[in-house]
């Protein structure tokens, strides 16, 4: 019996999987991606006979690293109480087992938003995706929000130089962001629930329940108006043009973003719902690429952790191998 299986079965009553369609028995496929930042093994939960999972259980693969599930369960169990939508998943239980902390929560499912499906209705795929970020809900006025400059970019561009190390490129790059930011430090926006990873493989689409979003570890509680979308909209414009290499995906962001781009509208009329100023969509766009490069300080601190000089290579060579740092670099130089 699998670690999976016995934690479902001490767990059962408590619970009450039994709601979800599991008996005395169950089938369990374990996924282990293979990305250099992904910091969980994931098993699909499946009732004895079904062909859709129940659930999905996730681990952490190092003992100790649990702020990624511990996230996800806390937003999860926000945005049931936020959100009447059937594209969240919904929190089951959490639990510490030894050094590993084990969250349950329900399996989403339909048919895969991939490049493919993006790309055979562009429209649709538009619309799914502005209806959901739309209907997160925001979490603190624009006026409740006055350090959000310091907290959503400063914080993370800091953390992200000091686990890089001694590094010209990223200090310059971090440097010239801030310049050309600084407008934002005034402005007054509000914050909203945001997912941090909008992009395939976490997204389904299930006709006449909209988007289906999956994989809440790097969301947060007071995040930036416009990030998720933004973070969307280049997916979407990777797709439809079949974006795979890095010059590509690129020309997709200009197509999408630059003078002219089909996203900006889209864009716009969003950051107008939430009450942001038109002219700061430009700036937003940067923002969106820096903050989400900073993820890997949270993602690879342990790199550093374990091996402080070797982690910081690792660092480095995830940063140059990650497409948002690329996309960083090239809405800064465009700027």
């Amino acid at each position: 019996m699998s670690f999976v299986d016995q934690f479902l079965r001490e767990h059962f009553e408590e619970f009450a999987l039994d709601r979800y369609g599991l008996g005395s028995g169950w089938e369990t496929l374990l996924l282990t991606p293979r990305f250099t930042t992904s910091r969980h093994v994931v098993a699909l939960v499946f009732p004895a006979r079904g062909s859709e999972p129940a659930l999905v259980v996730k681990i952490p693969r190092q003992p100790g690293d649990s702020s990624g599930v511990r996230r996800e369960a806390a937003m999860l169990d926000q945005l049931s109480a936020a959100v009447d939508s059937p594209g969240v998943p919904r929190l089951v239980g959490i639990r510490d087992e030894g050094p590993y902390t084990v969250l349950v929560e329900t399996a989403l499912t339909g048919i895969p938003l991939d490049p493919r499906k993006v790309a055979a209705d562009l429209p649709a795929a538009v619309a799914a995706g502005t209806g959901f970020v739309g209907s997160l809900p925001c979490t603190h006025a624009a006026t409740d929000n006055p350090d959000w400059y310091q907290r959503a970019v400063t914080a993370p561009l800091a953390a992200l130089e000091r686990l890089a190390g001694p590094d010209a490129q990223t200090g310059q790059l971090v440097e010239r962001t801030h310049e050309l930011l600084e407008p934002l430090r005034a402005a007054r926006l509000p914050a909203v629930i945001e997912h941090g990873d909008l992009s395939h493989p976490n997204l389904l689409v299930k006709p006449g329940s909209g988007l289906q979003v999956m994989d809440w570890e790097r969301s947060l509680t007071d995040g930036v108006p416009g990030h998720d979308l933004v973070f969307y909209l280049q997916y979407l414009s990777e797709s439809s043009e079949q974006a795979f290499a890095r010059d590509a995906q690129i020309a997709a962001f200009d197509k999408a973003f630059g003078p002219g781009g089909w996203a900006l509208d889209p864009l716009s009329r969003h950051l107008g719902m939430r009450g942001v100023e038109a002219s700061l969509l430009p700036l937003l766009v940067i923002t969106t690429w820096a903050r989400s490069t900073a993820t890997l300080a949270d993602r690879l601190a342990q790199e550093t952790d374990a091996d402080p000089s070797q982690g910081r290579d690792k660092v480095r060579a995830a940063l140059r191998a990650d497409r948002d740092y690329w996309l960083w670099r090239h809405a800064v130089t465009a700027a």
